[in-house]
């Protein structure tokens, strides 16, 4: 019988519901794999740490702008509070999976295969595309437009949905140039699908639905156009969120993963 770490047993799982069943997993695919699969990586601590005093320090002073001259409770997105725990979520997950991708390719060293990494249209379909430009572009316009008229609360709002933006762009970009890290066709393939795969980190509707909040509990103008960004944000990431998982590619059956 193999004994086998938890990093190993989580590794083996996220293979597992792909098709494959090992074991125990490659050690190159254990670093990739058990952070997907919910593990956390030791190397990653010092900076969710960090991430973690950061976030709070923003939320716990989003309270705080009230007190400001000219700023009443009203001026505040009810809902601002999401806007930082989604943040804190998002960037710590990546952090992790970050941290174990840094542990494979130190690992890897030389032997890495060298190819070159695909194109951001073979990784982030279209309709998620749309869906990050829905939220944070056309809630930009929307916001823009509502301060132009004098509306404090469409600039403290244009002020969350930059937060937002920041953190997805943080993760997109470091999905679409991460270099490949594989060292034989199964692990290659494992670097497709986890590439596709780390696009869901990204949830841009996230940004767009607490706007409902000051739809329900606040009479404020533009209500109607409001629902529409909502709908069109959440409809265009559901697309897109199904649409990135249709594209997944089944893992080769004759790749090594690890000993079965």
């Amino acid at each position: 019988m193999i004994a086998v770490t938890k990093d190993e047993q989580a590794a083996a799982k996220w293979l597992e519901k792909r098709g494959v069943r090992v074991a125990e997993p490659a050690t190159l695919l254990t670093y990739r794999l058990s952070v997907r699969a919910g593990r956390r990586s030791p190397d990653a601590f010092a900076a969710v740490f960090v991430l973690s005093v950061v976030v709070a320090a923003c939320a716990f002073g989003y309270v705080f702008l009230r007190l400001l001259p000219g700023v009443e409770g009203a001026d505040l997105p009810k809902a601002g509070s999401v806007f930082f725990i989604v943040v804190g979520m998002i960037l710590t997950m990546w952090l992790h999976i970050r941290a174990g991708d840094r542990r494979a390719a130190a690992w890897l060293g030389d032997r890495r295969l060298h190819r070159p990494p695909p194109s951001g249209l073979s990784v982030l379909n279209g309709w998620y595309l749309t869906s990050l430009l829905v939220t944070f572009g056309g809630g930009a316009t929307l916001a823009v437009t509502m301060a132009a008229g004098g509306s404090l609360w469409a600039v403290f709002w244009l002020g969350l949905l930059a937060f937002g933006a920041v953190a997805d762009a943080v993760v997109l970009t470091g999905i679409l140039t991460r270099p490949v890290l594989a060292e034989d066709e199964g692990s290659l393939a494992v670097d497709v699908v986890t590439r596709l795969e780390d696009v869901h980190l990204l949830v841009p509707s996230a940004f767009a639905i607490p706007l409902l909040g000051e739809v329900v509990y606040e009479d404020r103008p533009g209500e109607p156009w409001f629902i529409g960004y909502v709908v069109l944000a959440v409809a265009t990431h559901v697309a897109g969120w199904f649409t990135q998982r249709h594209r997944r590619p089944a893992l080769p059956a004759d790749g090594h993963y690890g000993e079965a």
